[in-house]
């Protein structure tokens, strides 16, 4: 009876967000994208002037932006195997005394 009108005693898994997802996360952040304008800015800068070290500065500011959000990405992914390896500590069953009995 219980069962029918409250379901299973069971915890509810959210579902995970996909990894590209989470990637494309990591390399648009606030900072990023502020990075990344940067980064245009110099691409213009080279496309008008034709200064040279404005194409390598424009490649190492991307590259830049590339490394980090990629280590932040892996260290997202770890922590998020770390969180899912936590549901194998709870036992799937349980013994339940209700009013002494």
């Amino acid at each position: 009876m219980r069962l029918k009108k409250f379901g299973p005693n069971k915890l509810s898994e959210k579902e995970g967000t996909h990894w590209a997802i989470l990637l494309i996360k990591e390399i648009i952040t606030p900072f990023s994208l502020l990075l990344w304008g940067g980064s245009a800015l110099c691409v213009v800068a080279y496309v008008i002037g034709k200064d040279l070290s404005n194409l390598y500065l424009a490649v190492i500011i991307a590259a830049i932006i590339l490394v980090t959000g990629g280590i932040s990405f892996n260290q997202t992914m770890k922590s998020q195997s770390l969180m899912d390896s936590f549901k194998d500590f709870i036992p799937p069953q349980t013994i339940v005394v209700r009013n002494g009995i």
